[in-house]
């Protein structure tokens, strides 16, 4: 393993029992000339400076994307692998979110165009920032745009959804700051950027008032007129993965999944199936018929995945449909995914899912549906 990546396997619990002792802090310097800066060969700045030079792409660029797509963590190849009708199982690739599944392979081009192997790209930190690099550089083409605005239509092709430029130029504008599990404290100073829109439709569209419809492909889901015996349960995920991602794969024909809702880290909330139908997300098709299934924007093994936005903006979704049918507000109504038996296409089972995880937070969550079921 080279010296550059020695943190990056470690899990996050592990280092946050060990305490973080011995490992290098490192933070992002702004200059006037809006550079960022190194301070220490084997961090996770460095790295990103370094597939910067290389391959010619803006460092506060990469930087919003590794912080938008995984909160600068590398998540572990398992995490989000390609799995045929899992809800999660998206094929995306670490910090970069190089996606490798049946309708698309920017892994094997990432690989291609960089010379390392998918393997490496997918375990090893600086190799997937090397790679998300140069297939970022490929796909803007020559010459280089003179400013960060010039490459949003790149960005729109990287993820094959505008809703993804959208996202990283927000983080862009807005700057970002946090200390990663290796320790270091990283941060993006907020740049002079145009954040592009994305238009969708009114919000007429959607049973829920609040939400932004991106409708799922039709093969992803179940064409139904449920009636209200459907609302017994409120499941709720946790995506593996980004916001735009999620939507983007329940739009994806290949996926063979969808959920009702995503929910974002800001608190944004997309409906991606009607009430009436039946999504495929809780890998039991007794729990789909009977059940909203709720998406949220994160990783399980990363506790900075779930902000208060969010569980607000989740909170009032699920008071809604409590109170809209008369769904009990309790662990037994609404539970996680992994309080579904079964595994996908298991028919039923041992129970082999494991979000929300350890830091979704129950009782938090809880009180706020009560909260606002109160308040409608």
């Amino acid at each position: 393993m080279h010296s550059e990546d020695r943190f990056t396997t470690m899990n996050r619990r592990d280092f946050l029992r060990l305490g973080g002792a011995g490992l290098a802090g490192a933070s992002l310097l702004g200059t006037a000339g809006g550079r960022v800066l190194a301070q220490t060969g084997s961090s996770l700045e460095a790295q990103f400076a370094a597939a910067a030079r290389r391959y010619r792409v803006p460092v506060e660029l990469l930087l919003a994307m590794g912080y938008y797509n995984t909160l600068w963590e590398m998540p572990p190849p398992s995490a989000s692998a390609y799995r045929k009708g899992d809800l999660e199982g998206r094929g995306d690739y670490g910090i970069m979110q190089l996606t490798k599944n049946p309708s698309r392979n920017t892994l094997g081009k990432a690989a291609k165009l960089s010379g390392l192997s998918e393997e490496r790209l997918k375990n090893a930190r600086s190799a997937n920032i090397k790679g998300g690099a140069a297939l970022l550089s490929d796909l803007v083409g020559k010459p280089k745009p003179k400013s960060l605005d010039g490459w949003q239509e790149a960005l729109t092709k990287y993820a094959n959804t505008d809703l993804y430029a959208s996202q990283v130029y927000d983080v862009l504008e807005s700057g970002a700051s946090l200390t990663i599990s290796t320790g270091e404290r990283m941060k993006l100073l907020p740049q002079d950027v145009e954040v592009p829109q994305v238009y969708t439709a009114k919000s007429g569209a959607t049973n829920y008032p609040q939400a932004v419809w991106y409708p799922a492909a039709s093969s992803n889901y179940t064409d139904s007129n449920r009636e209200t015996s459907y609302d017994s349960k409120i499941v709720i995920h946790v995506a593996q993965g980004t916001y735009s991602g999620t939507i983007s794969w329940f739009e994806n024909s290949a996926a063979q999944a969808s959920a009702h809702y995503v929910v974002s880290r800001k608190g944004r909330v997309a409906q991606c199936v009607r009430d009436m139908d039946i999504a495929w997300h809780a890998g039991l098709w007794e729990t789909n018929t009977l059940s909203i299934g709720i998406e949220h924007e994160g990783y399980i093994d990363n506790p900075d995945s779930f902000t208060n936005k969010m569980y607000h903006a989740s909170a009032r979704l699920s008071a809604w449909y409590c109170k809209k049918y008369e769904i009990l507000i309790d662990r037994e109504h609404i539970i996680g995914h992994d309080q579904v038996p079964g595994c996908p296409g298991s028919g039923g089972g041992v129970n082999c899912h494991t979000d929300p995880g350890p830091y979704w937070d129950w009782k938090t969550y809880m009180r706020l549906i009560r909260y606002y079921r109160d308040r409608l």
